[in-house]
């Protein structure tokens, strides 16, 4: 009977034990369980604030960044000669490439693409470019103290021109000396939409084969309307061209031509600019969508 009693005891003392610890299992569970749904939620709403954070249009600051300059002046020894009486007593040299730094990775890694290439198009990277200047400098150096001359001066830099929302507009500036009366230099433009994270090329403004159009356009504007007369034009009719190297603001299309292409060394880069109300029939309908300027119809046309 006492046997009986104790094995009854024991047994109920083991259910008691497993339904404790089931209680407490099943207690951790729904901890654990509400756990991982409360840090799924989080997650949830983290993902959700990152892709908003990703989509706001960020406001440009543009910091100067430079990847090389060095200059030096260069004493040339005298010499004795009659006829080296007029070459230079000394010479300066100057290499530098410096690029933006917006505290944007993408952008700068782009911006640092588009300053970077060399005569192939392809980009180089900051330790290359500066290799690259340095043996320049170098071989230019050597060159200067062979055969004297007023200075060389190679420069690239880039700069930052305007904002609107999701466009941003960059130039790269260029300017080359290597002796004679003056050195040669310009701009290139670059617009940059920030929610594509691209570069907007000329295709992807205007209609295929509008050249023609544009270069009539163009052309009244370089002639002013006719007041100079087509065989007074620095260039002529046949030989004027579209040019690729625009920049988008709020008055129109700008196109813009370095010395020499159609106008003279002292009058200076020239701009001509496409109202956007007389582009618009040649733009594409998915520039257009992008409204990164209010554009209306010509309804002359």
């Amino acid at each position: 009977m006492k046997k009986t009693f104790i094995s009854a005891l024991i047994l109920t003392a083991l259910f008691t034990v497993t339904g404790c610890e089931d209680k407490e299992a099943k207690a951790t569970i729904e901890q654990q369980t509400q756990t991982i749904a409360q840090l799924t939620a989080e997650n949830t709403q983290l993902k959700a604030e990152k892709e908003k954070a990703e989509k706001v249009i960020p406001a440009i600051i543009a910091q100067d960044d430079v990847i090389f300059d060095k200059e030096e002046t260069i004493k040339y020894p005298k010499s004795a000669k009659k006829e080296d009486e007029y070459v230079p007593t000394e010479g300066k040299i100057h290499y530098s490439i410096s690029t933006l730094k917006t505290n944007i990775e993408w952008l700068d890694k782009l911006l640092l693409e588009q300053i970077s290439k060399n005569a192939d198009g392809k980009p180089r990277s900051r330790e290359q470019l500066i290799e690259d200047y340095q043996k320049a400098y170098d071989e230019a150096k050597k060159e200067m103290l062979e055969s004297p001359i007023m200075g060389i001066d190679e420069t690239l830099d880039l700069a930052f021109s305007h904002q609107r929302g999701k466009l941003a507009v960059f130039l790269i500036n260029y300017y080359s000396y290597s002796g004679g009366a003056h050195g040669v230099g310009g701009y290139h433009y670059l617009n940059v939409d920030l929610e594509t994270k691209k570069l907007l090329s000329f295709d992807d403004v205007f209609k295929p084969n509008q050249q023609a159009k544009l270069k009539e356009l163009l052309w009244e504007r370089y002639t002013r309307y006719g007041e100079i007369k087509d065989e007074e034009a620095f260039t002529s009719k046949d030989a004027f061209e579209v040019t690729d190297n625009f920049y988008l603001d709020h008055d129109g299309i700008h196109f813009v031509y370095n010395v020499y292409e159609i106008a003279s060394y002292a009058e200076g880069p020239q701009e001509l600019v496409i109202e956007w109300w007389n582009a618009s029939a040649l733009l594409k309908p998915e520039f257009l969508q992008k409204q990164y300027y209010p554009v209306s119809s010509n309804t002359a046309e």
